[in-house]
């Protein structure tokens, strides 16, 4: 079912402007009568009827609202149009699933390679991305460039979270250094220091912060997902990763002076890009 995000909360009538009503008339090639998702920043969902178009708007009415469910208690949620013309809500009920908050924070790769980053990292359910700079970082947009770069990660996540069904927008925040970052989160962060079996010198206190280090020969991503997960906390997960050339043994150092964990995707150097899919599937594989 087709879905689009507004930027009003979702009311009895619905006027849509500006970019959605073109994206509607044009690229979705909508028309009057037409039935679709509209989700508002709350998060919240509907189902619209449009009723009227014009160059610039278009007009919709809210036929039902979509109770969402809570995605610990069921596999997966199917939106679907029953005979009726009324939305039917599909579950599948299964063991509990582990929900994270994903945050990614990525530097800065070469030429446009961070456009993919946002939308295979929207695709996959990221909620947080973070564009930095580092030692190696090569682009490093002055500020008017890094606006317009900013603008266009948030159109590309809007419109790929309206392909792939998500309920909301990911957050990404303007670019900052690497050194910047880590003392703004610094305050949110736990630490971890096991690698053993028992997973239990986890302080569970606040985020972990896992990143991705090409110099880092025994500690696997797995390894530490699996011990997290051991420690059963409801603390949420940011994965770290470096440029071209990768990080620094300074960056290294500094990162995990803060409690990062290092630990090594295989034994293959992946592209930076192809690095932020494979941790960020990893993570997936082992919470839901």
């Amino acid at each position: 079912m087709k879905r689009i995000f507004l930027e009003d909360a979702i009311s009895e009538n619905v006027t849509i402007t500006g970019k959605n009503a073109h994206h509607l008339a044009y690229s979705l090639r909508a028309k009057k009568g037409d039935k679709i998702i509209a989700v508002d920043k709350s998060g919240n969902l509907a189902v619209i009827e449009l009723v009227d178009f014009d160059r610039e708007t278009v007009r919709a009415k809210c036929v039902s609202k979509i109770e969402k469910v809570n995605p610990v208690e069921t596999v997966k949620i199917l939106h679907t149009i029953g005979k009726s013309g009324e939305v039917e809500t599909h579950q599948k009920n299964g063991e509990k699933t582990f929900m994270k908050h994903i945050t990614l924070a990525e530097c800065l790769p070469k030429q446009n390679k961070f456009d993919t980053i946002v939308e295979k990292a929207t695709e996959l359910g990221v909620d947080k991305i973070v564009p930095l700079i580092s030692d190696r970082t090569i682009a490093r947009p002055g500020n008017s460039r890094a606006q317009n770069k900013l603008e266009r990660w948030n159109r590309i996540a809007k419109e790929t979270a309206e392909q792939s069904e998500r309920d909301t927008l990911p957050e990404i925040i303007s670019i900052r250094e690497l050194s910047d970052w880590l003392k703004e989160i610094s305050p949110t962060l736990g630490y971890f220091h096991s690698v053993g079996k028992s997973g239990k010198n986890f302080d569970g206190k606040g985020e972990l912060l896992i990143f991705c280090y090409e110099n880092e020969q025994t500690v696997t991503l797995q390894k530490i997902l699996q011990e997290y997960k051991i420690c059963d906390c409801d603390k949420n997960i940011i994965l770290l990763i470096g440029p071209e050339g990768g990080f620094t043994e300074r960056e290294a150092r500094e990162i995990k002076s803060y409690g990062g964990v290092s630990v090594s995707l295989g034994k293959r150097i992946l592209k930076t890009d192809t690095a932020a899919i494979s941790a960020i599937a990893a993570v997936q594989y082992e919470f839901t």
